[in-house]
């Protein structure tokens, strides 16, 4: 599948992106790979613009980073996650290296999250919104909101060693890679967002994620909603601020 990476970068990104999709495990192969890691890469560089481009705006538009999220937590545990889940993290110098022991502990990883580690590293958008004279916006609002979160590689493979250690990998082999709505609140909800592995292919299902879609798609949706895919069934922010969030935002 020649010129898949220069068509993509010509525009063409559902396209590719479904031709990408439907060589299964072909996309790790030659002669598709190759291309194929191109256009993941390129996907994961464009992902990374937009989260550099949105953090500032949120910023600008007073958005709490943390609130709800640190919500009972003592200093110690909020440094913590602090620590483990920023709001944006850099991708891990050794993210090829780390990749290559999480497979080994996993199985292969879809090329779209091996591309994510490599290239983007986390990202943590929970938070609320401040409150103003027409509304105040609450925890529920937050779950609605559903903001973006991934976790880093490090606390993925501290995930898979714990659950491997503890049996539950070989019983329920799935990555978490965000948690859920409710979770990202404190409140319990139905399971993490994860991807099922090994998962020999371009792209992954996103798992209890209630778009029902893949991985990449799943990060087309919350850049469409500027950074909050909830809104997608719920828009509780006003169109100004969501044509703010989402202005000159790249396409993938």
């Amino acid at each position: 599948m020649p010129g898949l990476h220069d068509r993509y970068l010509k525009g063409f990104h559902q396209e590719v992106y479904d031709e990408l999709l439907a060589t299964h495990a072909n996309a790790l192969e030659e002669p598709v790979y190759d291309d194929a890691h191109l256009v993941a890469k390129e996907i994961m560089r464009r992902v990374r613009y937009n989260i550099k481009l949105l953090i500032p705006r949120l910023r600008d538009l007073g958005y709490q980073f943390g609130n709800g999220f640190f919500d009972d937590m003592s200093p110690e545990e909020k440094a913590k996650v602090e620590l483990d889940a920023p709001v944006c993290k850099e991708p891990d110098p050794k993210a090829p290296e780390k990749v290559l022991l999480l497979e080994q502990l996993t199985g292969t990883l879809p090329l779209s999250l091996k591309c994510w580690y490599e290239e983007v590293g986390s990202v943590n958008l929970i938070g609320l919104f401040p409150s103003s004279n027409n509304r105040s916006f609450s925890i529920n609002d937050g779950c609605n909101l559903d903001p973006l979160f991934i976790y880093s590689l490090d606390m993925a493979l501290t995930m898979v060693n714990y659950h491997t250690s503890t049996g539950v990998w070989q019983r329920d082999p799935r990555l978490s890679l965000s948690p859920d709505n409710y979770f990202k609140y404190g409140i319990s909800g139905a399971g993490a967002y994860a991807i099922r592995l090994p998962h020999k292919a371009f792209d992954a299902p996103l798992l209890l994620e209630r778009h029902n879609t893949t991985f990449v798609n799943y990060l087309r949706i919350c850049f469409q909603w500027g950074g909050f895919p909830g809104l997608a069934h719920e828009n509780r922010l006003t169109q100004d601020v969501c044509t703010f969030l989402t202005k000159d935002l790249v396409a993938f």
